[in-house]
């Protein structure tokens, strides 16, 4: 960008017109004192910033104007339509001009304004401002020096919930004692010094969300001049302020992440010197933040290894290489040397420069030592890989086989032989065993008792734990390593057990769940029965004709009672011991099911005249096996029948979905406590008397789940106390049950 000469400045700053030069990137080098007064710039700098940052509101029209003109096109307009940012209208004269550098080139450009206002007899076209406010995206409001509202736009209204009745109020009338006193406090400021101010305020919208606006405040005067008024307008950056305390979140994450790392982590400019580390770092190599910050990364590094540094920093600034990840030596302070392994990122800046590298250092000394240690006892490995029962193997990067124990023969059938130079990967029963150990090995360089099934010769499969680990060399994997003990015959007796424990848990349970249904529910009935039977014979003489009716009303009763919970237990023990065969059938239309339920309990129903309502719009099939769909129907009326009170209502209502049929049997009841409803369909078996002290079984809720799970459907409830319940639950389309 060539400047201009400071005696050019000089003739520009006193021109007759308002006049800027501006260079190719609309970037001022200078501006006539005439073009300051005419567009309100003073007290703002100008010289370096662009043209389209001091006036925002330019259009693209203008935009392609001055495009067109630094390509060579000027232009000239004698009135030309100006809108200044106080709403008022003025006719300019103003011609562009395109000026050339010394290279001969085209350098920038020069504009010049001419108010032409009164020569064409042009006035302020109040409408057009009107229209303007009215469409304005943010809020705009006008108020006198005594806090009285004179203008408001649409926005202001629509945000703040306000009619234009409001327009001739104070701020206290409006708003409120608080927010008047702080307004009257802005107002006077702008008033007395006569600048703009701005600030941040944050209202709650209907939601109750904070909305934060940025509000301007700028003095503003009526065409008379007669009354000093206060101009405000406000622009909602909830959105920019929320993502402001996203990023610094995100810097304090990453700060906390950076500084808490249990590895070393380094910023380093492209020369090498370090811009920033963590305590993990300073405490690898025995230096202080302060003191490490005076090193390099040529300083620390080892002498062996410091052309190899050199060059890949000399990659990482030239653009090369953006990412690496190597092993390396780095010198204690102490002198000792530490192995460590490296992965550097480099970050550029806006501009595509770079900017500095992120490493993370991983101290892998240990580990450097173990396979020096491994590699000085390779005569004793070759010893014990010969002889061995384990089988011990080698695989290159490409995971061929380049190595394994003899002792693989009497496991799999293969031959050393013919296994060495085959993939690894043709040896894992399934192909996802080898991808789970591939991840672990390059995650943590290493596996331990990691456990594979592999096949053998004759496709058999045989379960293995592996040791392994991965040989780097250089900063790159070359091969694998580790060794493999069949634990096939352990494996089974594991499985075996497993499903032995289970089995003889479930055994248990379900026993112990028969002998308390026995041992209570069963047990009273028949026991008061035969109580009152005893009775009975023993009054026989004395008693009347009502009273043996009565007594053997009441043994019918109990032996009823009894006699259902049989057919329950029946049903729920063949259900559990898996002596209920599960035979689903296609049913071509549920409506006729439905009516086999209903006249099935509806003397039950008549009993309390209860209404039954079948709900079904359309003729549904679905396939299901016939007998547990209609236990468990007839189960779920049962119960809502025997909780709804006389003269009340139970809806049967069908629903196809898009992969199930739904059935719910909803009542008009007494309801269901919340905390009981989670214990409906568990292990533990209750029942409770009906309105019309009607006593339950308890097993019905329990074979209704099960048949529903056997149909791989859902069944579940919802209850309000005094409304009724509803119990509902679906039987998928699928094709094969088993």
């Amino acid at each position: 960008m060539e400047k201009p000469s400071s005696l050019m400045e000089n003739i520009i700053s006193v021109s007759p017109l308002p006049t800027a030069v501006v260079d190719t990137n609309m970037r001022y080098l200078a501006v006539s004192e005439k073009w300051i007064s005419f567009y309100n710039l003073q007290n703002i700098p100008l010289i370096g910033r662009s043209h389209y940052e001091v006036f925002p509101e330019i259009n693209d029209t203008w935009k392609d104007i001055h495009a067109s003109c630094l390509k060579g096109n000027d232009q000239t307009c004698e009135s030309d339509r100006f809108e200044r940012a106080d709403g008022t209208v003025m006719y300019i004269k103003w011609e562009v001009r395109h000026f050339l550098g010394n290279d001969g080139k085209i350098a920038g450009m020069m504009m010049t304004s001419e108010d032409v206002t009164q020569s064409t007899g042009t006035l302020i076209n109040e409408n057009r401002f009107q229209l303007f406010m009215e469409n304005f995206p943010g809020l705009c409001w006008i108020s006198g020096e005594d806090l009285t509202l004179k203008y408001a736009n649409k926005s202001f209204y629509e945000t703040l919930h306000l009619s234009e009745d409001i327009i001739g109020k104070n701020s206290e009338a409006i708003f409120g004692h608080g927010i008047a006193v702080i307004a009257s406090e802005q107002n006077k400021q702008v008033l007395s010094t006569g600048k703009v101010i701005e600030f941040q305020q944050t209202l709650r919208n209907e939601q109750g969300h904070p909305q934060v606006y940025k509000v301007y405040k700028f003095p503003f005067s009526d065409v008379k001049l007669e009354e000093r008024m206060v101009g405000a307008i406000a622009f909602d950056i909830t959105k920019s302020t929320l993502l402001r305390q996203e990023l610094d979140k995100s810097e304090a994450q990453f700060k906390l992440a950076f500084e808490y790392s249990l590895i070393g982590m380094a910023l380093i400019n492209p020369d090498g010197r370090l811009k920033r580390v963590n305590r993990s770092l300073c405490q690898m190599l025995g230096y202080t933040e302060k003191e490490i910050k005076n090193l390099t990364v040529q300083d620390l590094t080892h002498p062996e290894d410091r052309a190899k540094t050199f060059a890949m920093l000399e990659d990482f600034a030239s653009g090369k290489m953006e990412q690496v990840k190597y092993e390396k030596r780095y010198l204690h302070k102490n002198g000792n040397i530490i192995w460590v392994i490296i992965a550097a990122t480099m970050l550029h800046d806006h501009n595509g420069l770079p900017l500095y590298y992120v490493s993370q250092i991983e101290d892998i000394t240990k580990r450097k030592e173990i396979e020096n240690d491994l590699v000085l006892s390779e005569k004793k490995y070759r010893t014990i890989f010969e002889n061995v029962q384990d089988v011990f193997y080698q695989t290159d990067q490409q995971g061929l086989v380049i190595e394994i124990s003899p002792s693989i023969e009497q496991y799999s059938g293969f031959s050393r032989r013919e296994i060495i130079g085959k993939p690894v990967s043709d040896f894992y029963f399934y192909p996802q065993d080898r991808e789970r150990i591939m991840e672990s090995l390059i995650t943590n360089g290493y596996v331990i008792d990691f456990e594979v099934r592999l096949k053998t010769k004759d496709h058999e499969l045989r379960y293995a734990s592996v040791n392994a680990r991965l040989i780097i060399e250089n900063g790159s994997i070359v091969a694998t390593e580790g060794s493999m003990r069949d634990v096939t015959t352990r494996k089974y007796q594991e499985n075996a057990l497993k499903a032995l424990n289970s089995e003889l848990t479930a055994s248990n349970q379900q026993k112990n769940k028969l002998l308390s249904i026995i041992g209570h529910d069963l047990r009273n009935p028949i026991s008061g029965s035969l109580q009152l039977l005893g009775l009975t014979i023993d009054s026989l003489s004395e008693i009347d004709q009502d009273q043996l009716k009565e007594y053997l009303e009441a043994m019918k009763k109990g032996l009823s009672s009894a006699n259902e919970l049989l057919e329950d237990l029946l049903d729920w023990a063949k259900s559990q011991f898996n002596a209920a065969t599960f035979a689903p059938v296609e049913i071509d239309d549920v409506r006729d099911l439905l009516d086999r339920a209903i006249q099935t309990i509806g003397p039950l129903a008549a009993k309390k005249n209860i209404n039954l309502v079948i709900d079904l719009k359309e003729m549904i099939s679905l396939k299901a096996d016939k007998a547990m769909l209609e236990t468990i129907i007839r189960n779920l009326l049962t119960n809502a029948i025997k909780f709804t009170s006389p003269n009340g209502t139970v809806t049967l209502s069908v629903t196809p979905q898009e992969m199930a049929t739904k059935f719910c049997i909803s009542d008009t009841g007494i309801g269901i406590p919340k905390e009981r409803i989670a214990l409906l369909f568990g292990q533990t078996a209750f029942s409770t008397f009906g309105t019309a002290d009607e006593k339950g079984t308890g097993m019905g809720l329990g074979l209704c789940y099960d048949f529903v799970t056997k149909h791989k459907g859902q069944i579940w409830a919802e209850s309000e106390i005094g409304k009724g319940s509803c119990f509902c639950f679906t039987i998928p389309k699928i094709d094969d049950f088993d």
